[in-house]
């Protein structure tokens, strides 16, 4: 590994990183000009060209360096991925996996970069459109099938809720509403469930599912 990270122009260990950028036409570079650029900020890089994505392989060698790479990339007004950190270079494959799981997790029609690291989960769900529906179905399909309004206000109550992570009187700040308001329809929600936001498991249940909701209204928008 050592000759070719030699070969590579890249420092023989890590951290480095995976950057992957969505081609808007066979053959175009979202990040022209990135390459330059990381040079100029001492991070060393090798590039790939595919017909729908850029791939980079960027060497993060200082505390400042993924956050000189982020401010380069996020110049180039592209949809890009951006992975984990790691140390050594045969792990590339996984974290090439890592960032397009981010990139498919950008919501339809933005740009900007997102690192999977931000927000894993919410990658996740969004990499998996089909797998993502079912966990709708099985988990929040009664809320959905409430008439808009109540739908709505449950569904709003529970993003600000997981948003105060966990605190009712933090959220009904958020919604300008009383705390027992945010209460009586978070038990709403666990009476039309079946399932308790005080157990851990099934609120993650419950918080993957609101995420797959979010993740289908920002592709139908």
């Amino acid at each position: 590994m050592w000759e070719a990270a030699r070969e590579l122009g890249l420092p023989e260990h890590g951290p480095y990183a995976v950057a992957v950028a969505e081609a808007g036409a066979p053959g175009e570079e979202p990040l022209s000009g990135a390459g330059t650029a990381l040079r100029q900020e001492e991070l060393p890089s090798v590039w790939r060209l595919l017909p729908d994505q850029q791939l980079a392989l960027i060497a993060l060698p200082t505390a400042t360096a993924e956050t000189a790479c982020l401010r380069v990339l996020r110049r180039a007004h592209a949809r890009v991925g951006f992975s984990p950190r790691f140390q050594a270079l045969q792990d590339t494959p996984q974290a090439l996996r890592f960032a397009r799981l981010a990139l498919a997790g950008l919501r339809s029609g933005r740009t900007g970069v997102a690192r999977f690291d931000d927000n894993p989960l919410a990658m996740v769900v969004a990499a998996a459109p089909a797998e993502a529906a079912h966990l709708v179905e099985a988990v929040l399909q009664p809320v959905i099938d409430l008439p808009a309004p109540e739908r709505s206000r449950l569904l709003t109550t529970l993003e600000h809720w997981f948003t105060a992570a966990g605190s009712a009187g933090a959220a009904a700040q958020s919604l300008f509403v009383h705390p027992n308001t945010v209460r009586y329809r978070l038990r709403r929600v666990e009476e039309l469930t079946g399932r308790s936001l005080t157990d851990p498991r099934t609120a993650a249940d419950i918080g993957a599912a609101l995420l797959a909701v979010r993740d289908s209204r920002g592709r139908h928008r």
